[in-house]
């Protein structure tokens, strides 16, 4: 496993705010993590209010941090984006080795 897994530039650039991502994007950052061997380990939501301020939401959240299968936990991860997406979330993917 390497220290530092990185997205690529153009799939970092597809990031709605620094690292959030729009349902359909961080469906591909997961799919990146599957071919790069990545661990991935949850999400992190927020929410576009009215007033179109964003929320860090603490339900839902996923935390995968103790799941030691990594083709489960990104399974779970799609499964996660597909119960929780709405037009006004993104979502922050987290991973083992994610330099920020």
């Amino acid at each position: 496993m390497t220290s530092s897994l990185r997205l690529p530039a153009a799939l970092a650039e597809r990031a709605h705010k620094r690292g959030w991502f729009k349902p359909a994007d961080a469906q591909d950052v997961l799919e990146w993590l599957a071919k790069h061997d990545g661990r991935f380990l949850g999400f992190d939501v927020a929410e576009q209010m009215e007033d179109g301020k964003w929320m860090l939401l603490i339900d839902p959240i996923q935390d995968l941090s103790k799941e030691a299968d990594r083709d489960v936990a990104l399974k779970l991860g799609r499964e996660f984006l597909e119960e929780h997406q709405s037009a006004n979330r993104i979502f922050e993917p987290v991973w083992e080795g994610r330099n920020t």
